[in-house]
């Protein structure tokens, strides 16, 4: 939907769930400190695995624990529409991205694989039910899908994010790709090789501004771009993370100009990195390095269907507390990135005037999300 005449959605609500611990202030923490829990995989065999460790919620999730990405997105989705009650509940829409549909259990008269619309069961959301699964941008994508329901008038009200659980196909398949390092997620460093993979889950609660009560208004999810860069499964395409970028730019009514600081995708993958970081010179050229730079990746590692969502939670929360969280597991920086100002330090850097932040998530086959988020 163009930005032009589209009426404005802010960000009434959020949930976390995920390495860092079970809740919006324990994320910030983490994200703050460095620090999260990555236990060795016990549950299947990682004999072969490059890297044998998983990112864990550290603490027990409500559910039946047999449907382990329901359980997590419920816990999520609840404590992002905390305060609402049955009727307010009842209109809100859902979407959810995820990386593996299949991982919910059948409900009668659905569809397979729904995520969206089994968590709405549990959850008691009535309204409209949509299960987006975009690869690693999957979260980022159900944030812009929920942002146009919104906007369009079909939904009152949405929750959006995404969740995924750590399995055997997951990790071992990424293992078979090479796609996992001996270290984890080390985003930017000379030394990365590869990610860790984390389960983990992260909502949005969107409505439009003007129902908004006064003082909940967290951010203005200002704009949204997709693309879809065809190409090689594990090979990004530079191009398309920089369409995605200026056309979530574009949606917002903004120049590169007005960004204040760029939350990256930063898997800690050679070519990932790298194809990242040619798009964003192409989109802020020498303006580049005055802009702060993070990925949260280096301390949470990758949420799957769940990181573009919790990495959209992370700037709003940056917008409130106009701080910059570090990029752990960067240092030593890769020469190749000198041109970023990457934030390095052992706690969050203070932005006095970060208005406008930009979250980009880059998924395997190319598929791209970019989103845009203000201050109120």
């Amino acid at each position: 939907m163009s930005g032009a005449g589209r009426r404005p959605v802010a960000v009434t609500g959020l949930g976390s769930c995920g390495p860092g611990g079970v809740g919006v202030p324990a994320l910030w923490e983490a994200l703050g400190g460095g620090r999260a829990h990555r236990p060795p995989v016990t549950e299947f065999d990682v004999a072969g695995a490059t890297l044998g460790a998983a990112g864990r919620v550290p603490s027990p999730v409500e559910g039946g624990g047999e449907w382990r990405a329901l359980d997590l997105a419920g816990a999520a989705v609840r404590e992002a529409v905390d305060g609402l009650d049955a009727d307010g509940l009842g209109r809100v829409a859902l979407v959810l991205g995820t990386t593996d549909p299949g991982a919910v259990p059948p409900l009668p008269g659905r569809f397979p694989g729904d995520l969206a619309a089994a968590c709405a069961e549990r959850t008691g959301l009535g309204g409209e039910a949509v299960t987006v699964a975009n690869a690693s941008a999957s979260g980022a994508a159900a944030v812009a899908v929920a942002r146009d329901l919104v906007a369009a008038g079909d939904a009152p009200a949405a929750v959006a994010g995404g969740a995924d659980a750590v399995t055997d196909l997951a990790l071992l398949g990424l293992n078979s790709l090479r796609t996992l390092g001996p270290e984890g997620c080390r985003p930017f460093s000379s030394r990365r090789r590869g990610i860790g993979l984390s389960e983990g889950a992260a909502a949005l609660r969107l409505q439009p501004l003007d129902t908004a009560a006064p003082g909940t208004v967290l951010a203005v999810l200002a704009g949204c771009g997709l693309t879809n860069a065809t190409g090689h499964l594990a090979a990004p395409d530079p191009a398309g993370i920089e369409l995605a970028v200026r056309l979530a730019l574009t949606d917002a009514q903004l120049t590169p100009d007005e960004v204040d600081f760029v939350n990256a995708h930063g898997p800690g993958t050679r070519r990932g990195d790298t194809a990242e970081v040619t798009a964003l010179r192409a989109v802020f050229g020498d303006r580049l390095p005055s802009i702060p730079v993070n990925s949260v990746k280096g301390v949470l590692w990758h949420l799957q269907g769940g990181a573009g969502a919790v990495e959209a939670v992370t700037c709003v929360l940056s917008l409130v507390h106009r701080a910059v969280t570090p990029t752990w597991g960067a240092a030593p920086v890769d020469p190749a990135f000198d041109d970023l100002d990457l934030v390095l330090e052992d706690r969050p850097r203070p932005v006095p005037g970060l208005r406008t932040a930009l979250s980009v998530s880059c998924g395997l086959g190319g598929m791209n999300t970019a989103l845009v988020f203000r201050r109120p």
